[in-house]
């Protein structure tokens, strides 16, 4: 019965063990729903505040089952009550600006009716970058000086950049432009991608001081976002104007002796045109008459009042002269401008026909009795006023009076007058063609009545109009032999060059490492005026041609002098045949100098084999030395025996056998003393017995020595001594 009791009661315990975990293994609540651990969701930075990011993929319903809540109290996503969205509270922005770049919350969902812990998920929101931001100017607006004579093509301002927060990418890569505007044709960007600004038309500080270009900067968002702003350009005055006067002719009145010369209708006056530097200008009278116009006018530097300096003989008192007049700049002689300046006659000089006055009063349809003179330059543009001619008389101002050229066709066409008696260029001058006009103008009032005419004299001053021009773009000569000094100055060949100007004169200028070579003379003739032995094979020079008009004008061109093949390699030899030449004398005279020592060495060795060879032949038995060795291979007696044997040697040959064996002159004494033997046997016997006295001296020196060398001989076989006898008499001989 108890055994039935307890496995009642096991049963029962094993049975709701089993309910309990399959009841367990049931609830799958707060588990994501195709597995996982973790929840992502990508939402753009420019979702709004209230928008839904995502929905939580979990098993469970959040209003009966499930609680779902966040751990993070100040999160920038809540989730909306009784469902499983996320709501976005706080601005999302990818750069970090207005709100954060990611965002990361845990979901705690809790299981109702357990009593189990909640389950805890990640949640990991990526915010994706979108086109919400403008490119941003740095150190905008811009502002540059920039001179009127820049070049086209310069970059006139770098550094121009403007930055866009986005995310690398399109949405940040910025592109430059210029909008179109009243000077936005001045400049330009290199390129899109590049805030670099370069000047694509000339700018003219006398029509411009300054302008304003308007840049934009935008990324390459669809639709892009872009920033303006703009560049302020200064344009500076540079010296690229020449002076201007006021009038282009001036009118006087020639004084009868020194003094000030009236000047109308106003006084003289120039001004630089370049309107930013202003600069001061000099007054100077250019001749065009000569010398005498320096001589008998000045004019004043700043204020240009003209003085006459003497008074004029009477001879030229009566004619009107025309005075050139030049204004140059103080800080650039090369920047002036002329003008002329006409003197009439004194007043009542009327004895000559070619008298003029100055504009009189205004009257009737009379000319002031007289001839107008006018000068005008060849350069002047059509529409000039030339001259103002004034009719006089006694009619009155308000009479309308008629004008006309008369007896000259030519001039017909080149002038007209106007109504006011305004003489004025209707086509351009050329003075080539024509230096001088003379015509008559006739004046008359409406009917007919009182006509009067007056000779008019227009003289052309000739102007700089063509530049030099050479025939030949290039120019190349050829050297027949220019090592021929006496040929010099040689002629290479002509370069030829014209200018337009009838009275210009051409001169010639070279230039190059070798123009002081040659010289070109005014015709254009190039000659070789000096030579050199290391000339290369072509010369490169440049001809310069420059006329004398004002101002100057000059053309260049390049010339080359060619060497002919074999005057080039004759010239670039020279150096290499003086270097061998000097080579062969040194090898000359080094043998020479070898040869010399050579003999010398060998009349040395010549005179000891002949004393070796007399000492062999000797008859006499020589003794032994004192060490027992035969003393004939010394080649020489001892003095002892020497003195012995002097008394029985007067016979010939003996004593010249004798002396001829122990003499040291060798054979030469020996042939000496046998040919003074056959003619003077007496003087032969004296000769030799002199010569026995310096013989036997000789000999006992050298015995001497030899009977040392035998001992250090014997001390070389007893193994004391190293050198040899043989040796020691070969250094002494």
């Amino acid at each position: 019965m108890v055994l039935k009791c307890t496995l009642s009661v096991l049963f029962c315990s094993l049975m709701l063990t089993v309910g309990t975990i399959h009841a367990q293994l049931l609830d799958n609540r707060c588990y994501l729903d195709g597995g996982g651990s973790a929840v992502n969701f990508f939402a753009n930075e420019d979702i709004t505040v209230g928008a839904v990011v995502g929905s939580l993929r979990v098993l469970g319903d959040p209003g009966k089952d499930i609680v779902l809540t966040l751990r993070e109290k100040d999160s920038p996503v809540y989730i909306a009550p009784g469902t499983k969205d996320l709501i976005v509270a706080k601005p999302l922005d990818k750069e970090g600006l207005i709100g954060p770049s990611a965002v990361f919350v845990n979901v705690i969902c809790e299981r109702k009716f357990s009593d189990e812990a909640g389950i805890i998920i990640p949640v990991n929101i990526r915010v994706t970058d979108v086109n919400d931001n403008a490119p941003m100017w740095i150190g905008a607006p811009y502002k540059l000086n920039l001179s009127e004579v820049t070049v086209i093509g310069t970059r006139i301002l770098q550094g121009i950049r403007a930055h866009d927060l986005d995310q690398p990418g399109p949405y940040s890569t910025v592109e430059y432009q210029t909008l179109p505007g009243p000077y936005s044709d001045f400049v330009a960007f290199v390129t899109p991608l590049e805030g670099t600004l370069v000047l694509k038309k000339y700018i003219d500080y006398e029509t411009v001081q300054n302008f304003t270009v308007k840049i934009r900067a935008q990324d390459q968002g669809k639709p892009p976002k872009y920033s303006d702003t703009y560049v302020t350009i200064r344009v500076l005055d540079s010296d690229d104007q020449n002076p201007k006067f006021d009038r282009d002719v001036y009118y006087g009145q020639l004084l009868a002796g020194p003094g000030d010369v009236s000047i109308t209708p106003e006084t003289i006056r120039a001004e630089d045109q370049d309107r930013g530097i202003r600069a001061d200008i000099r007054y100077s009278i250019v001749s065009s008459n000569g010398s005498e116009d320096e001589l008998n006018f000045e004019i004043h530097p700043t204020t240009g009042t003209i003085r006459q300096r003497r008074a004029l003989p009477p001879a030229q008192a009566h004619h009107s002269r025309t005075i050139v007049v030049k204004a140059t700049q103080v800080d650039n002689p090369d920047r002036y401008a002329l003008t002329t300046v006409i003197l009439a006659p004194p007043k009542g000089s009327e004895t000559s026909p070619s008298a003029m006055s100055v504009q009189p009063p205004v009257g009737g349809a009379e000319f002031v009795r007289g001839t107008f003179y006018v000068t005008v330059r060849e350069d002047a543009a059509p529409g000039t006023k030339v001259s103002q001619l004034v009719p006089g008389g006694g009619g009155r101002a308000d009479e309308p009076v008629r004008f006309r050229i008369v007896g000259s066709p030519l001039a017909q066409e080149q002038f007209r007058v106007g109504p006011g008696g305004e003489l004025m260029l209707a086509r351009s001058l050329n003075y080539r063609r024509t230096s001088q006009y003379t015509f008559a103008i006739e004046s008359s009032l409406p009917g007919g009545e009182r006509n009067t005419s007056t000779t008019v004299v227009v003289d052309v001053l000739p102007a700089n109009m063509w530049e030099p021009r050479f025939r030949k773009p290039f120019y190349s000569f050829a050297i027949d032999n220019p090592l021929h000094a006496q040929q010099l100055p040689m002629l290479v060949g002509r370069i030829e060059a014209a200018d337009g100007d009838r009275t210009d004169e051409l001169s010639f200028v070279l230039k190059g490492n070798y123009s002081n070579l040659f010289r070109v003379d005014p015709y254009g003739n190039l000659w070789l005026v000096s030579n050199r032995t290391d000339l290369p094979l072509a010369m490169r020079l440049l001809a310069t041609v420059t006329d004398s008009g004002t101002p100057q004008k000059s053309a260049t061109v390049p010339v080359v002098v060619k060497l002919k093949p074999e005057t080039a390699s004759l010239t670039s030899n020279l150096l290499v045949v003086n270097i061998v030449v000097a080579c062969v004398l040194g090898v000359l005279l080094l043998g020479g100098l070898v040869r010399c020592v050579y003999r010398r060495r060998k009349r040395k060795v010549s005179s000891a084999d002949q004393i070796g060879g007399h000492g062999a032949g000797g008859h006499g038995a020589i003794p032994p030395l004192k060490h027992g060795v035969d003393s004939s291979r010394f080649l020489l007696q001892r003095p002892d025996q020497r003195m012995l044997e002097r008394p029985g040697m007067h016979a010939g040959g003996r004593l010249a056998a004798d002396c001829a064996a122990s003499s040291t002159l060798g054979s030469d004494n020996q042939d000496f003393l046998e040919h003074e033997g056959a003619e003077n046997p007496r003087r032969s016997q004296i000769h030799n017995t002199r010569a026995l006295d310096r013989e036997e001296l000789a000999g006992q020196n050298l015995n001497h020595l030899l009977l040392q060398w035998q001992e250090k001989y014997d001390e070389k076989n007893n193994g004391t001594e190293d050198m040899s006898i043989d040796d020691k008499l070969i250094v002494y001989f």
